[in-house]
């Protein structure tokens, strides 16, 4: 069949030997990876060539915590104390913006992230059915779920169960597939989150929430005879290993030494915990032992979409906490951001490395630029020196989504200019609402 070949690039495969592959041919065909081999070797007539020389091919980025809709917040709020966002997580004007707002702000975010060299998103918000479909449109592979708070009522398991019956659970089966999403420990009541549990184990479907991401948070859960957050979640049927549990920056030593045991998934957002709460996940104790990806969040707290960035943030500090400068070396860092990701996710057999019969969700960065060179160490080089203007192309599924630095469909200028109006109702604004 014809095929899209990726022609004579360097290929960080990102396999179980995390083999470099100095100059190769990828060869796509339909959604999947069919074949790598030496360069020149894998066309045929009727195929669509892509030159590569000068590029490093890696798997798609996984970023696996996100709030899509939540992307007209950037730059709203800076340099506020711990307490603003005890109360909620609110910001100035939200209360102004809307449905389609919010729609609005996804589809720009999943242009931002494509353009980042995101391929994967997992991505919660009230109101997904309608900006799951933004997200969707945009062509990134995305797990999604309707924010659930309190006890939820019957209309709120409405919500989500209608995003689980329009995308379902099964990721093998569509490049969007939802996932069940209470808010968090403290704003959601045991009976919720039981609920959530059972669920979740009925469907198949993985569980996403915020747990330990501030001390006030921890406090609640104490309140209600809890131990901690970790015991809360063994309480209620959540330690297990389709859970992933975004930040965990309040876990005490004694749960980092439990953790393990539960298998629970972490989404690794040091960024944004480091500008709210000015501490993160002592990465050290807890990689290698249980599956961690790198999230950016949202905007409000990590103004960029930028998962390179975050990698470099997640190392550096996390060197620092360690106190030792080879803890998070380059490989694990690559992977965090790929495999492991993947991995977090339970889509590991499908996307997060290069091998054939793989998901084609790929990136080529150009390697032209100075920051990229030399090219003693091209991993490093992407971790320590490159950004995202480097990012040439990006594949999904085995569609070029990005060509050449831009979008194949869409216009950003015009996304731009209608995000701008949009998040223009928030100037005047006062604290509202809550995400």
């Amino acid at each position: 069949m014809p095929a899209i070949v990726l022609s004579g690039g360097a290929i960080l495969t990102v396999n179980a030997a995390n083999e470099l592959i100095a100059a190769a041919d990828l060869r796509v065909e339909g959604s999947r990876i069919a074949a790598l081999g030496p360069a020149g070797t894998l066309s045929a007539p009727g195929d669509t060539v892509i030159d590569c020389r000068d590029t490093l091919i890696t798997p798609g980025l996984v970023n696996v915590h996100t709030h899509a809709g939540a992307a007209l917040l950037r730059g709203v709020v800076e340099d506020a104390p711990r307490a603003f966002w005890h109360t909620g997580y609110a910001v100035p004007g939200q209360e102004r913006l809307g449905a389609d707002d919010y729609a609005l702000s996804a589809r720009a975010a999943c242009a931002e992230f494509l353009l980042n060299g995101v391929t994967t998103i997992a991505d919660r918000f009230s109101g997904m059915e309608r900006i799951g479909a933004a997200i969707a449109e945009s062509g990134i592979r995305a797990a999604v779920g309707e924010t659930l708070r309190g006890t939820a009522t019957t209309r709120d398991w409405h919500a989500a169960e209608a995003v689980i019956e329009r995308f379902g659970v099964d990721p093998s089966q569509s490049c969007v597939f939802a996932g069940i999403a209470p808010h968090a420990l403290d704003s959601c009541h045991d009976d919720l989150l039981k609920e959530c549990a059972r669920r979740a184990e009925r469907l198949g479907a993985p569980v996403f929430l915020h747990v330990a991401q501030s001390a006030p948070e921890v406090a609640a859960v104490k309140a209600r005879g809890h131990a901690g957050a970790l015991a809360c979640l063994e309480a209620n049927g959540l330690a297990c290993r389709h859970v992933v549990a975004a930040h965990c920056i309040y876990l005490e030593e004694a749960e980092l030494a439990r953790w393990p045991k539960s298998g629970i998934a972490i989404a690794h957002c040091p960024a944004s915990n480091l500008k709210i709460e000015a501490r993160t996940l002592p990465l050290h104790c807890l990689l290698g032992r249980v599956p961690i990806g790198l999230g950016t969040d949202w905007t409000a707290s990590d103004n960029a979409m930028d998962l390179l960035a975050e990698a470099r943030i997640a190392a550096l500090v996390g060197k620092l906490l360690a106190d030792d400068p080879e803890a998070l070396p380059v490989q694990r860092m690559i992977r965090m951001m790929t495999i492991d990701g993947a991995r977090v996710l339970g889509i590991d057999h499908l996307v997060g490395s290069i091998e054939p019969g793989k998901r084609a969700d790929l990136v080529v960065f150009d390697l032209k630029g100075l920051e990229a060179n030399p090219r003693h160490d091209l991993a490093a080089n992407l971790i320590y020196s490159m950004n995202t203007r480097a990012v040439r192309d990006v594949m999904v599924d085995g569609d070029l989504l990005v060509r050449n630095f831009r979008l194949t469909e869409g216009d950003t200028e015009a996304m731009a200019r209608s995000h701008e109006r949009a998040a223009a109702k928030l100037r005047s604004g006062r604290q509202s609402n809550r995400l």
